[in-house]
């Protein structure tokens, strides 16, 4: 069980969550599309938590070892918010038409490509994707959280193992519909496995903050002689983060080595006004920065090290899901950028309220009861 300092109780996050939501209603009379934009830019980085976080319980699961110990109570309690964060889609799902450029009324006004595409892009095979996914992952976080229940968990290296595909295809099926489709000239193989990887970095970044927010764990004893818990968490982060690093410099490498015209205008268009600002601070904040970090173990085992790298992880994973999904949408406009803070409150705080109140109420994880599924 994590025990959390006083000042992070939920209460304030969901104070948060209910301002902002307000502040969505008011939004949504003066400019519905911007409320949308900002909404599914928030909805995506929230919603990779709890899918992250499957995929590590899965893969220690599979592996073993003390690292996952350590994090599995905060993965669980990420786990746990999968169905809010899916009902957060909600609102995007109903007005597909104001964020979709394949969505739109005017077919003949589309591009070749995406004509072409418009028998996958479609509303109802859209919906119909989504509602699949959703029950997939809602049987396979019930099975996982079972699985990994304290002192009764089960050992299952066939279901942790069929779980991994089944989360491979279900992530390449939703990213490729919410995230990639935001392009729909645009073609690739590997941006499935580009978010899985990124999701798993932001949830074990989170995982990590927390656990150095709540424990000396620089001074915990790690799986070797000479490491620490701390350490060992970190090294695995780091490679986590080096995979990322990997699928998204060999999607560039690909795009441009290729000489694709409708592929190279996904990059173009993120790499100018703010959008190439942004794309700097990914790098510093998810790449650079922690990479020299992650080389010094005095680094590793220090408190202020692993706190410093599991921030700076965090806040570059953000900022790289809000590079890759809020670019190609309305240009954002100063007037109304109190719309799109409005919407990372409402659903950041909402989502931050359930898993501060989950992680200090462990025994509301078990078969969900808190939603009355039972294992």
């Amino acid at each position: 069980m994590i025990r959390l300092p006083d000042h992070s109780t939920p209460g304030l996050a969901l104070v948060i969550g209910a301002i902002g939501l307000l502040a969505c209603v008011a939004g949504a009379f003066f400019n519905l599309r911007i409320l949308l934009a900002g909404w599914l830019t928030a909805v995506m980085i929230t919603i990779g938590f709890p899918l992250g976080a499957m995929t590590l319980l899965m893969i220690h699961g599979l592996t073993g070892g003390r690292w996952g110990g350590a994090m599995r109570p905060g993965l669980r309690a990420m786990t746990c918010t999968l169905p809010l964060a899916l009902a957060l889609l909600v609102p995007v799902a109903a007005r597909p038409d104001l964020v979709f450029p394949w969505a739109a009324h005017d077919v003949a006004a589309m591009p070749q490509v995406v004509r072409e595409k418009l028998t996958y892009l479609n509303g109802p095979f859209f919906l119909l994707r989504f509602a699949v996914c959703a029950a997939l992952w809602v049987v396979l976080a019930k099975s996982v959280l079972n699985w990994t229940d304290g002192d009764n968990r089960i050992r299952s290296s066939r279901g942790f193992a069929l779980g991994l595909v089944v989360q491979g295809a279900a992530v390449s099926v939703f990213s490729i519909d919410w995230m990639l489709s935001l392009d729909p000239e645009l073609s690739s193989t590997i941006y499935g496995m580009l978010e899985a990887s990124a999701e798993v970095v932001g949830a074990a970044s989170l995982t990590l903050l927390v656990l150095a927010a709540t424990r000396a764990v620089e001074a915990l004893p790690g799986g070797g002689k000479r490491t620490s818990l701390g350490e060992d968490v970190a090294n695995m982060l780091f490679g986590f983060m080096l995979a990322w690093a990997y699928l998204a410099y060999m999607q560039w490498l690909v795009v441009w080595a290729g000489d694709l015209p409708n592929d190279i205008h996904w990059y173009v268009l993120r790499s100018s006004g703010v959008w190439l600002v942004l794309l700097w601070l990914v790098i510093l904040l998810q790449f650079a920065a922690p990479f020299a970090g992650f080389l010094a173990r005095d680094v590793k085992r220090s408190h202020r090290g692993l706190m410093f790298l599991a921030l700076a992880l965090l806040v570059g994973h953000a900022l790289e899901t809000v590079w890759r999904v809020r670019a190609p949408l309305i240009a954002p406009q100063l007037s109304s950028i109190w719309i799109e803070l409005a919407a990372f409150s409402g659903a950041g705080g909402l989502w931050t309220a359930m898993f501060l109140f989950l992680l200090r109420k462990p025994q509301l994880q078990r078969s969900w009861r808190w939603i009355g599924l039972h294992v």
